[in-house]
């Protein structure tokens, strides 16, 4: 990597002689025109999209499912077990789902971000050495 130094790097010291006071590294941008442009880019793009659309319809559509079903039915005031109904059950599954679909969309995220790293190595562009 390439070290840059300018004028406002530099001092003089007590004899009148330039010293360097940092170096800052030349960052290479990316063209993102290119990756955007590229076909893992897109493939990346669908992929996230298909994923985020359908977890937020079945997120919104159950809990939407929820508060309808209970007030305009009597569907779930049938006894579960006991005292406990069928809301209650539907109530605290709403819970688990969004448990489960975090950790969904965890696992998923790695697997993007690993989709987006290669995207980059494809356009010689290293995010590490950007650091």
């Amino acid at each position: 990597m390439t070290k840059v130094i300018t004028e406002n790097d530099t001092q003089q010291d007590a004899r009148g002689e330039k010293k360097v006071t940092h170096e800052r590294p030349v960052v290479k941008e990316p063209d993102f025109q290119k990756i955007e442009n590229s076909s893992n880019f897109r493939e990346l793009m669908r992929k996230k999209k298909t994923f985020l659309i359908s977890t937020t319809a079945l997120f919104l559509g159950l809990y939407l499912l929820f508060n309808i079903v209970i007030s305009y039915t009597n569907w779930l005031d049938a006894p579960f077990i006991g005292d406990i109904t069928w809301v209650w059950v539907f109530a605290f599954s709403l819970f688990a789902m969004t448990w489960i679909l975090v950790t969904v969309y965890m696992k998923k995220a790695e697997k993007f971000d690993a989709m987006a790293k290669a995207t980059l190595k494809e356009f010689d562009y290293d995010e590490e050495e950007t650091k």
